[in-house]
């Protein structure tokens, strides 16, 4: 068996195995922040209330684009977050799918092209975002979705797509620039028209057509020009070493070769590595920069990397094939070590409450009812929150303090902070630091 077939063999078995590890975390309770923040409590709330616009305070995202969260809220309520969650995954596994797919598109041939695939989806955040209710993999998976479309002359089904991404985010309108200098404006009209409902929707709450962008609670976001330049100038140092989420050690070097690229071929190669830069770029404007701003580039930019490998000499692809096996096994060394917390769970040796309330550490401003107290003792009853941001796992219908002024409408406060200067009575205080007081 040749050297090829050994690095195939594991990068498959690695790319199997965290596949299965990111379809068990599936299966485990919601612990990502921005989740628990919005993406799962919106769909929840509207369950509960019917409410689609909360003004102001805790949940202003709720008149941004909610393409993705208003798929969630049937499977929310036939699921709770196992369904929201499972999109996710889904969206992982078809955007590895589809990088294939147009890396044999521009003729890279089926090795380097699946290499490619494991190359986006053998990375931390991609394996994480697989298990989690967040937004960025749905996202991701349109736009390539767009982009093969887009290669193939379907300009008007790769516009829709596109308008769907925009939908999901707003950070989608700098996809569509782009594609748009790549493919031509006539994609434009078509992504407009299908995004055109959250236009509205922002537009009729907010008075904003793309709120919150603009906003002036939203100014610390736009860098100086200085920053900016030295984003541009240092992008593969903070495509390797980001602010939040670890991608792999090899990001830096894939966009290194996506720049290379884009200045020695021509046609299609150049177009995706015209994408892949101009969207790295665009990733980094936002303030703090994220690598979940540059995931929707990832694919572009590693198979742009790999076509320009695939006409290097054989001994710069067999000293770059060892790198990336490396650097797959580091992550799957490091999911596997944050994959322990969830086995007694999965085992059944603890309930969700237990086990958030085993992480509660890691959980900053989260509502966890780590005794039940409030789901058996609390319901039907008109219950007003204070000071807790995330708040998912609160069992039944509530306001937060920063859409309602008028406590005394309330039988009960939910809280983490102390109130005893307003005379009411605390009844219940969990483990999680969760305390009940009672209103009236």
């Amino acid at each position: 068996m040749d050297r090829r077939k050994h690095i195939f063999i594991l990068a498959w078995s690695i790319f199997i195995i965290l596949a299965v590890l990111n379809l068990l975390t599936v299966f485990t309770p919601e612990i990502g922040f921005d989740a628990l923040w919005y993406h799962l409590t919106l769909p929840k709330l509207w369950l509960m209330k019917k409410q689609w616009y909360f003004p102001g305070g805790l949940l202003y995202y709720s008149a941004m684009p909610r393409l993705a969260e208003t798929v969630f809220i049937p499977l929310i309520a036939i699921t709770g977050s196992i369904g929201p969650k499972f999109v996710q995954f889904a969206s992982g596994l078809g955007t590895a799918f589809l990088t294939y797919k147009v890396a044999r598109l521009i003729k890279i041939n089926s090795y380097y092209s699946s290499l490619a695939a494991f190359s986006f989806y053998i990375t931390w955040l991609v394996s994480w975002q697989s298990g989690s209710a967040y937004i960025d993999l749905i996202r991701t998976f349109l736009e390539i979705f767009s982009l093969w479309c887009l290669f193939r002359g379907q300009w008007i089904k790769g516009g829709m797509l596109l308008g769907l991404a925009i939908g999901t985010k707003w950070l989608s309108l700098g996809s569509l620039f782009i594609y748009a200098l790549v493919f031509g404006p006539r994609i434009i009209f078509p992504a407009l028209f299908v995004a055109s409902p959250w236009f509205y929707l922002a537009f009729r709450f907010t008075l904003n057509p793309i709120y919150p962008l603009f906003e002036p609670f939203l100014s610390h976001t736009l860098p100086a020009v200085k920053a900016i330049i030295i984003r541009l100038f240092l992008s593969p140092l903070y495509l390797t070493k980001p602010v939040d989420d670890f991608l792999t050690p090899l990001s830096g070097v894939f966009f290194i070769l996506c720049l290379f690229s884009f200045f020695r071929f021509s046609g299609k190669p150049r177009k995706i590595a015209a994408i892949g830069i101009l969207g790295t770029f665009f990733s980094l404007l936002p303030n703090p920069p994220s690598s979940r701003f540059f995931l929707p580039y990832l694919p572009v930019v590693v198979i742009s990397a790999f076509y320009f490998l695939s006409h290097q000499s054989n001994q710069v692809k067999r000293a770059f094939q060892y790198l990336l096996v490396l650097s797959f096994l580091l992550i799957l060394s490091l999911r596997l070590i944050a994959f322990k917390k969830y086995t007694p769970y999965l085992l059944g040796l603890e309930t969700q409450n237990q086990f958030l309330t085993r992480v509660s550490a890691n959980l900053p401003d989260t509502f966890i009812d780590s005794d039940s107290f409030i789901k058996d003792n609390l319901k039907g009853k008109k219950i007003l929150i204070d000071k807790l941001h995330n708040l998912y796992y609160f069992p039944y219908d509530f306001d937060h303090t920063s859409w309602v002024q008028d406590y005394h409408r309330y039988d009960y406060l939910v809280t983490s902070a102390e109130m005893n200067n307003q005379g009411w009575e605390l009844v219940h205080i969990n483990q999680a630091g969760i305390r009940v007081y009672k209103i009236k």
